[in-house]
């Protein structure tokens, strides 16, 4: 049996503890991530670039549909669909101090009197940012909670609905997906989620009851192995209060996702309650969630 050369050795020995230590700091980043304000608006950034990116071009430029760094965070803009779901200004006030000059970039983007919020929450730098975006005419309009999990796994002995089929959205199924999407929000864009439907870094999943679409939700992984979930239909808590569908999805597509390495989960709460105590805070707790913020609405336009 040949020996390896001793210089060839050391060299494989190093690499290896190289490779373990990198891996090890990217292991304990994630571990502290659920209170890292700027590793969880960085992955919903991620997730709506990649949206806006999907969409064909001839699409974004008729409808108005683009997306902006500023601030150290991310503007969308759906000139056609002139509401805060898609006129948003994401993750602010992290990497750089929200100033005067990064709200006049916001209001110089925002060009067609679109019905657009910034999302505030108390991580953001300066301390007072709040006060200067009332300074600038910017008024409280709703909020938020965001929530995240871990790459922990799954309590097996939650209870889960038999009635409910949950699948991930193949070329079969995806006109279903499509048409379910924007049935339930009114929309007529099918263009876009068929842009994105089978689009590498997502996975769509249907809730089914008798062979019927009944609810779906999307994730997106980024290469951090982080998870944005949104793109959820009916919103629970919103559209719907009932909640098992979207929860026998969560916990499908989050064993899924820790298959693939996930170390990360984001989504929001939509419907926030004063008392915590409603069916959303109850079930996304038993999925391993927790609230490190609350991402409140500061709108311009009435």
């Amino acid at each position: 049996m040949n020996k390896i050369p001793r210089i060839r050795l050391t060299v494989f020995c190093a690499a290896i503890l190289f490779g373990n230590n990198i891996y090890g700091q990217q292991k304990n980043m994630i571990t502290n991530a659920m209170d890292n304000s700027f590793l969880i608006e960085q992955t919903e950034i991620a997730a709506w670039r990649d949206l806006i990116d999907a969409a064909p071009d001839i699409f974004q430029m008729a409808e108005g549909l683009k997306h902006q760094d500023i601030g150290g965070g991310m503007a969308i803009n759906f000139e056609k669909e002139p509401i805060p779901l898609f006129n948003r200004v994401i993750g602010l006030g992290l990497e750089q101090p929200l100033t005067q000059i990064v709200i006049d970039e916001i209001k110089s983007f925002y060009t067609h009197h679109e019905k657009y919020i910034i999302h505030y929450s108390s991580p953001m730098n300066p301390i007072d940012a709040d006060s200067l975006l009332k300074q600038n005419g910017f008024y409280l309009a709703g909020s938020w909670e965001r929530i995240v999990r871990n790459g922990m796994m799954l309590n097996n002995n939650e209870h889960t609905v038999d009635s409910i089929e949950v699948r991930l959205v193949d070329s079969t199924s995806k006109e279903s997906w499509v048409k379910f999407l924007m049935t339930t929000y009114g929309f007529d864009f099918y263009e876009w989620p068929r842009s994105f439907a089978l689009r590498k870094g997502w996975k769509h999943y249907i809730a089914l009851r008798n062979n019927k679409v009944i609810a779906c939700r999307s994730f997106f992984m980024t290469k951090e192995k982080t998870v944005f979930s949104g793109v959820d239909a009916p919103v629970p808590g919103v559209m719907t209060s009932n909640y098992a569908p979207d929860f026998t999805i969560w916990r499908k597509a989050i064993q899924d996702e820790l298959k693939e390495g996930a170390l990360l989960f984001v989504a929001d709460i939509e419907l926030p309650g004063k008392e915590k105590h409603k069916a959303a805070y109850d079930g996304f707790k038993q999925l391993g969630f927790y609230i490190p913020y609350t991402r409140y609405h500061y709108r311009l336009n009435k």
